[in-house]
């Protein structure tokens, strides 16, 4: 998905662990979660990883071209057992327009 938004709101880098499925090994994710909006919807969009860490403060009065994809996780619910879905977004460039 490409869209030309403005940014509402950024979060600070967050940083936390998983564990990696293949070894079992304790990882860290860090991201930056950002609000955007193209005047018609509003969505959030994460960038993790290296791009997070380096990570710059964007200015919210700029329009800003975004590159996206978005992953749909699925899982079964140990609280209730019910089947839930979970779409993220990650942006995957962002360049001021």
């Amino acid at each position: 998905m490409e869209k030309t938004v403005r940014i509402l709101n950024q979060s600070g880098l967050m940083t936390r662990q998983y564990p990696d499925k293949k070894t079992g090994e304790q990882k860290v994710m860090n991201s930056v979660t950002l609000k955007l909006t193209d005047g018609i919807d509003t969505f959030l969009g994460e960038i993790t990883g290296e791009r997070a860490v380096n990570c710059p403060k964007f200015d919210p009065t700029h329009q800003y071209r975004v590159l996206c994809s978005m992953v749909v996780r699925e899982w079964d619910s140990q609280q209730t057992g019910e089947h839930m879905q979970a779409t993220t977004i990650y942006v995957d460039k962002i360049n001021m327009t």
